[in-house]
This record gives structure tokens, C-alpha cells and sequence, in this order.
């Protein structure tokens, strides 16, 4: 059976302070101190625990008094955060172990050479293969350990220059396009073994749509997100709210959670009922 629902006011600002947070605009200042970037992205809004209370300084929360997107947006961000230190655990790489038969009898085998240095090549004495492990920092002047620092400062929310400049004070020299060129490749790595995965969603879904800035021009990011565990599903930028077809929408949600949902609540905007019907 197919339910539809509009949802209230507060959950719509609860999926716009998910949607800051999903494209990276909220910056730590200090302790429990933060810039958000306003949807547009011409302001920044402050956002701060005073007394155990989150208070913003936009309109939104000084005049209503209410939980505005940016403090739903700083929460999303912390929650994140407390998740990947709780869950994530990188284990350091194993060369005692060969990649071919799991076998413990791994020696190293000389070195082998490029411009990039020299990369260390270990010899299995039970299957006689040779290999060498593939880091993924080759070509790269910087450590690995300078790399992962700088990613790790980055996505705890510190921004592109706060980045560089802790850095530097390391004596580390590099620009703030350096560390988003990290970024950036780093991200598309991650999101080859992401889109292998198929998350385990619940049969509630949000549909949304939000106003941001994309390279100069106001967009409109159409959004599904799952309402338990509030993982972003899909998502796709259209130029128009009101014309835009969300059959797209669907289809890419369904694609990556292998399946269709019992319950969809959204603002009521017809292109979401429409291709509902058409693709559920």
C-alpha cells in the first residue's frame, strides 16, 4: 500500500540543515563555536552552545525562537563526526602477509625504482610470487601521513586555509589548492568502493529539495534521504523547482538502495507525487 504525506515545518528544517551539512558548509571556530553558510551562500551564520543551548544568529532562530537548519546542520556534522571516530578503524597494512595466498613467509626483494623514488618489493617463499603494496600516495611529494592529517583536519571541519595553515606551522609548505586536490582524489577513491555497497535503509524515505549557489548560479539539489538512519540516498541539481522532472530522482534512489519505499513524506511539491506514481 502507498502512503503520502506532507511533512511539518520542523522536519523540513531538519533536511536542509542535512543537506548544509551533506555539501560541506559548516566550519569549526572554536569549541562548540561554528560558521554555517547560508543556503545561498552569500552569509555565514554563527552557531554556538551557550548555557548547554544551541542559539544561531539568523532571523529564522532569533525571531521565531525555534531549532533553525543551521544548529540541525551543526548537529548533523557532530553526529557524523562521533560516528566515523566510533565506527572507523584503519588498520595499518600488513607486509608480512602475501596478497596472493594469505601466507606469512613474505620477505623483501630489492627495490623498485621510478621518478616518483623507490617502492619496497617483497617475495612470497610459499607461492613465489612477487608484489609490491599499492599505497595509493605514489606521485605525490607529501607523506602519507601528511596527506591523512590534512584530509582528517578537513572533514572534522576545518576549512581549506585552516588546513594549510596548521600545516605550515608543521613545516609543511603547501597551498590550500593542494589539499583540495588531496581531497578530490581522495573522495573519488573512496566513492568507487561506496558505490559497491548497498546500504541497509528503512522503508521510510524524504524527499527534498534545497536553493544553493553551484559554480556561480543559483540551483535547486533535489535530495532523497532515509528518515531512520538519515543516510543521503540520491540526489541530482535541476535549474527549475517547479518544472523538474524527479522521475530521475527516483530512479537513482532505487538504484542504490535495491529497493523502492513503503512511505515517502515530503513538502507536498507535485513533481515528487507524480514520480512517485510513476516509478513506485
Amino acid at each position: 500500500m502507498r502512503h503520502w504525506l506532507e511533512k511539518p515545518v520542523d522536519e523540513g528544517r531538519a533536511m536542509r540543515g542535512q543537506a548544509i551539512c551533506q555539501v560541506g558548509r559548516v566550519e569549526t571556530v572554536a569549541h562548540l563555536t561554528y560558521h554555517v553558510n547560508s543556503q545561498s551562500g552569500n552569509g555565514i551564520y554563527t552557531v554556538e552552545k551557550r548555557h548547554g543551548v544551541w542559539e544561531c544568529s539568523c532571523p529564522d532562530h532569533i525571531y521565531r525562537k525555534t531549532k533553525c537548519k543551521h544548529i540541525w546542520a551543526v548537529e548533523f556534522s557532530l553526529a557524523l563526526r562521533n560516528e566515523v571516530q566510533k565506527q572507523v578503524v584503519i588498520k595499518p597494512l600488513d607486509h608480512t602477509i602475501c596478497l596472493f595466498c594469505g601466507s606469512q613467509t613474505v620477505v623483501k626483494h630489492g627495490l623498485r625504482r621510478n621518478k616518483n623514488g623507490a617502492i619496497q618489493r617483497f617475495t612470497c617463499k610459499a607461492c613465489g610470487k612477487r608484489f609490491v603494496r599499492n599505497l595509493g600516495f605514489e606521485r605525490l611529494k607529501a607523506t602519507p601521513q601528511v596527506v591523512t592529517s590534512a584530509l582528517q583536519l578537513y572533514f572534522t571541519g576545518e576549512s581549506l586555509r585552516n588546513v594549510q595553515r596548521l600545516l605550515n606551522l608543521q613545516g609543511v609548505n603547501v597551498t590550500h589548492q593542494t589539499v583540495y586536490n588531496w581531497i578530490k582524489r581522495y573522495v573519488a577513491l573512496m566513492q568507487k568502493y561506496l558505490d559497491k555497497i548497498t546500504p541497509q535503509v528503512s522503508p521510510v524515505w524524504r524527499a527534498d529539495e534545497l536553493y544553493i549557489k553551484v559554480k556561480g548560479n543559483m540551483k535547486y539539489l533535489f535530495a532523497m534521504m532515509d528518515d531512520e538512519t538519515r543516510f543521503w540516498i540520491a540526489q541530482e541539481v535541476a535549474d527549475s523547482k517547479y518544472t523538474h522532472d524527479a522521475r530521475h530522482l527516483f530512479q537513482l534512489a532505487r538504484a542504490v538502495a535495491g529497493k523502492r519505499p513503503k512511505l515517502l513524506i515530503t513538502d507536498g511539491l507535485p513533481a515528487y507525487h507524480q514520480a512517485y506514481m510513476k516509478e513506485y
